[in-house]
Formats: structure tokens, C-alpha cells, sequence
């Protein structure tokens, strides 16, 4: 009996740990790009609160400081019922910032990244193997890959994380302009991919990743990736699911689009629900609903402002909107 097979087995309703960077999004709110909202944000950070809006035990563990934004950060997680258990603290820690503009279709634009503490990072001393005990879903994405420190505390993640048999899943996130090259990216990302159960990418972070300016060229080199459930987001259109080497297409939900930022994190954080509650898709029709029910969770969020508007009850949601798979019995 294989990994996966065990994960159908004992996947059991234990809730999910991310590891990952806090940011404070400044989000512009007028038409120049003058005025700005300030706003919780990354993508590890949006990932745990949409697990916790789906009540989910959602831990999270990042390095926070002193300062107001770390207050503004924590005080935000505790009101989305966010665990903080084994987060770490250092007072002199700044939160990296991010300014995001938009365009006239909605769609985001990262202006400009400040970050004035860039080495004061996760480091491996600062992961706690308990932390991972009865985790059944680990979330990291390459935001902790670009600096060696970071790196080591991810790879420590996985390890207790893969040591507790937790499922684990990937988000790329990829922003350029953190990494010292093009190269970088691609060579650190490849190498962790395969350590994954599940990875979602966006066309654009795929196309980088494959060297690839044509989709389909790039979603064939993606079949070879050995990873068993795969997402490629493609925007409006929907996402493509490569399953066990097999691809389908699933359209995506038609809305007028205010805001897209933070979409596809609500789209990876439905197919971990999904995972979460129903267990590993045993089918490519089940895989595809997993990534139906992410359309629909990255459509609603793009309907409003902000990477964690509100989009009324998840659980309501769920029980309305989603696709249930077939072998669902809890």
C-alpha cells in the first residue's frame, strides 16, 4: 500500500498547519493609485484563514516583531480564529509590505515590495516538531524558499510534517523580484515540487517553471511532474487538473471581477477543504470537482475587494455551491 493510500485511509478531520510570511497588503482603493487600505495579507496568510472560515483547526506559524504591523497581523489572525501556538517573535522583526495596484479589469498589479528585517526569517530553530502531531494538511509555498534560512526551516517543516503523515500541498506564489535570479526560482521550486502531494500554479508560474511560452506545451511537461494532483489556475477561464497524468479542463465561474487579488488563494484553500473533508480524489472526475468548488471559492473573492473580503459562510457555501464527490460519506 502506497502513501496516498494510507492518506485515504487515516484522513481524518485534524485540521491544517501553514508555514509562511505574514504581509501587510497596502491595496490601492482609487483609480490613480493615490490612496491606499491597509490590509492582512500573503499568501500563506490568506490560505489559513480560508481553511479557518471553513471552521478547520487552522495553525499558522510565521515570525512576528513588535511593531504595529505585527500587532495589526496578529490581532487580525485572532479574530480569524487563527492558532498561533508556534509562531515566533522577535522584536526588532518588520513585516514585508506590499503595494498593489489595479488595473480597469481588476486584475492586480504588484507596484513595489519593501521589506527593512529581509534576514530576520524562520529559521530551522524555530520549528516545532509538535507542532505537526495529528496535522493531517501542511501548506507552504515558495515565499520561504528564496533566502537559505527560510529554506532550511521549510525543509524542516516537511520533514515533521511527512514524519506525521500529514498530506502535503504546495502553493507557488512565485514573486520575481524576491529571488536573486529567474534561475534561482526555477531550480529551488523544481527540486521541492516532487516533495508534495498536491502543487497549484498559476498559467504564468508554469510557463516559468517549464521554460514554455505556449500552455499546452507546458501542461504536457507538467504530466511528467511527479506530483499526483496537479492545478494550473488560469484566470477567468477556470484551471486545468492533471491527475495522475491525466488532464482535464474545468471552466470557470462567470462573474464581473472587482479584484483579483488573492483568488487563487481562495481556489487552493477550497481543494484542500475538499482534501481535508472527503479525502484524497480517487478519480479524475473526483479531482475535478475538488478544482469546480475552487473556481467558485476564487470567483466569489474576486467579486470583491481585498485578498480576504466577506463572502458570507463558508460552511453555507459548501453545502449550496459545491460539488460533492461521489464517495462521500462523512
Amino acid at each position: 500500500m502506497n502513501r496516498l493510500e494510507v492518506m485515504k485511509m487515516t484522513l481524518e478531520h485534524q485540521g491544517a498547519i501553514s508555514v509562511g510570511d505574514a504581509f501587510i497588503d497596502y491595496l490601492s482603493i482609487d483609480e490613480n493609485n493615490d490612496k491606499y487600505e491597509k490590509r492582512l495579507g500573503g499568501a500563506s496568510v490568506n490560505a489559513a484563514v480560508h481553511l479557518s472560515r471553513y471552521k478547520m483547526a487552522s495553525y499558522y506559524v510565521t515570525k512576528l516583531g513588535d511593531g504595529q504591523d505585527s500587532k495589526f497581523v496578529k490581532e487580525e489572525l485572532i479574530k480569524e480564529s487563527i492558532k498561533l501556538d508556534y509562531s515566533v517573535h522577535t522584536p526588532a522583526k518588520e513585516l514585508p509590505c506590499v503595494y498593489i495596484h489595479l488595473d480597469q479589469n481588476g486584475d492586480r498589479i504588484f507596484h513595489s515590495y519593501m521589506n527593512e528585517t529581509p534576514d530576520d526569517v524562520l529559521t530551522s530553530k524555530d520549528i516545532q516538531e509538535d507542532a505537526f502531531i495529528n496535522r493531517k494538511l501542511f501548506y507552504f509555498g515558495s515565499g520561504t524558499l528564496f533566502h537559505e534560512k527560510a529554506k532550511e526551516a521549510t525543509r524542516k517543516a516537511l520533514e515533521a510534517a511527512k514524519k506525521n503523515n500529514a498530506f502535503i500541498s504546495f502553493d507557488a506564489n512565485i514573486r520575481l523580484k524576491r529571488w536573486e535570479s529567474e534561475e534561482h526560482c526555477r531550480s529551488t521550486i523544481l527540486r521541492f515540487l516532487p516533495k508534495a502531494d498536491t502543487i497549484k500554479l498559476s498559467e504564468e508560474e508554469l510557463l516559468l517553471l517549464m521554460e514554455e511560452t505556449s500552455l499546452e506545451a507546458a501542461l504536457e511537461k507538467a504530466t511528467e511532474i511527479p506530483v499526483p494532483l496537479i492545478y494550473v489556475t488560469v484566470g477567468k477561464e477556470g484551471a486545468y487538473v492533471i491527475f495522475q497524468g491525466q488532464t482535464e479542463f474545468i471552466r470557470g465561474k462567470l462573474v464581473e471581477a472587482i479584484d483579483t487579488t488573492g483568488a487563487g488563494d481562495a481556489y487552493m484553500a477550497a481543494v484542500l477543504f475538499c482534501i481535508h473533508m472527503y479525502g484524497f480524489p480517487a478519480t479524475i472526475k473526483e479531482a475535478v470537482s475538488y478544482g469546480y468548488n475552487g473556481n467558485i471559492m476564487g470567483a466569489l473573492v474576486a467579486t470583491k475587494v481585498g485578498s480576504l473580503p466577506d463572502i458570507g459562510n463558508y460552511c453555507q457555501i459548501v453545502d449550496e455551491l459545491f460539488i460533492k464527490p461521489d464517495k462521500m460519506k462523512r
